[in-house]
């Protein structure tokens, strides 16, 4: 979303997702097909092609160092066609803001200027260090006053994640962030058409939003992630949870007649591991979740006057948690089921649900198909 960058010739059908984390790395490669549809997504039978995906976990003894980093780009971006597709990356979700606020009623022209004024007061930095990009809600058929998004970042952190990019010798297409990624994902799915909801839980945070047709209607953060869950278990991480998976591991896929690599990584439990459950105390949090997604869908519903979603998604998390599926459609009312990637992509090999925990902001990255 922010900053477009072009300055050579490159396969414009595919992409590079490269999701940079303090403590891991992780990219994509998508290519679409060539009658693919608009840019919410394929025409239906044509998915995306999932040509590859690797993460590697940045060295335990980094502790945040940005050369230990940007290493870690340059390892995981070797595997890639670099010379023929650009990248699309993010800033960390802690270096940017994104505001809801009335659309100003100027030119198209004047848009940009117009939402810096009103803005300026609301970032933790001067407005003249801030990089500003909008993007529009269409379909809205409230009579309150249009919405907008706006996203804001600082200079400096805009121009190092494009430093750390280029060092690994990738062409940078564009900047983004993870909540259109996010819905470049729900982009894919059916139940788009009629819009959904999508879950994501990292390691700390997680992000909610609501899509309808490729349309970004609402986001919300989640204050807490998959580690708080670990630790109400009745078994912890050590019940066949948390796998670390080395980039040499990943590789050890299997290649086609195509040199397409994709990894299929399978893992078997301890014998003596027992099954995590969901008890009172995972539910409890669980209710934090569902109470958040219901206050969410009726200010949708409400504030931009569309009809209630009926379904939710889970992404994939980096452990199991059994039951938390069939609590939330209880609770909820609202059938919720876990993405998997393998229905919705097209390819080689299956992906395990590690991987696709791992890989699910590169693989939105990746994804997307705006100019």
């Amino acid at each position: 979303m922010l900053l477009p960058f072009f300055n050579k010739k490159k396969n414009k059908r595919g992409l590079i997702g490269v999701d940079i984390q303090p403590y891991r790395v992780a990219c994509a490669h998508v290519v679409h097909s060539d009658n693919s549809g608009n840019k919410s997504g394929n025409k239906p039978g044509n998915k995306p092609k999932l040509k590859q995906c690797v993460f590697e976990d940045v060295a335990a003894d980094a502790n945040g160092d940005i050369s230990a980093v940007t290493q870690t780009v340059s390892n995981v971006a070797k595997s890639f066609p670099l010379g023929q597709f650009f990248c699309n990356s993010s800033i960390d979700d802690t270096s940017y803001e994104l505001l809801l606020t009335e659309a100003p009623n100027v030119e198209s022209s004047e848009l940009k200027q117009a939402v810096r004024w009103r803005i300026k007061d609301q970032l933790p930095y001067h407005i003249d260090d801030a990089v500003i990009d909008v993007f529009e809600i269409p379909g809205q058929q409230s009579a309150r006053a249009q919405l907008m998004y706006v996203v804001a970042a600082q200079q400096q952190n805009i121009e190092r994640r494009v430093g750390q990019l280029k060092q690994a010798g990738m062409d940078l297409q564009s900047i983004d962030i993870y909540e259109l990624a996010q819905r470049n994902i729900a982009a894919i799915l059916p139940e788009d058409k009629e819009g959904v909801v999508i879950l994501h839980l990292n390691e700390n945070s997680g992000l909610l939003t609501i899509t309808r047709n490729g349309v970004l209607f609402l986001t919300r953060n989640i204050d807490f992630g998959v580690n708080r869950l670990a630790t109400i278990l009745d078994t912890g991480l050590d019940a066949g949870a948390e796998i670390e998976l080395s980039l040499d591991e990943l590789m050890e896929g299997a290649e086609n007649d195509d040199n397409e690599i994709l990894t299929e990584v399978d893992i078997e439990p301890q014998a003596d591991a027992q099954t995590p459950v969901l008890n009172e105390q995972g539910k409890l949090i669980i209710d934090e979740v569902i109470l958040e997604i219901q206050r969410s869908l009726d200010y949708y519903v409400s504030h931009f006057n569309q009809r209630p979603v009926n379904k939710v998604i889970l992404v994939p998390l980096v452990i199991q948690v059994p039951g938390a599926i069939e609590y939330i459609n209880e609770m909820l009312g609202i059938k919720a089921e876990m993405l998997d990637f393998n229905q919705h992509l097209d390819i080689a090999k299956p992906l395990s649900r590690e991987l696709q925990a791992r890989c699910f902001v590169a693989i939105g990255l990746a994804l997307r198909q705006e100019v």
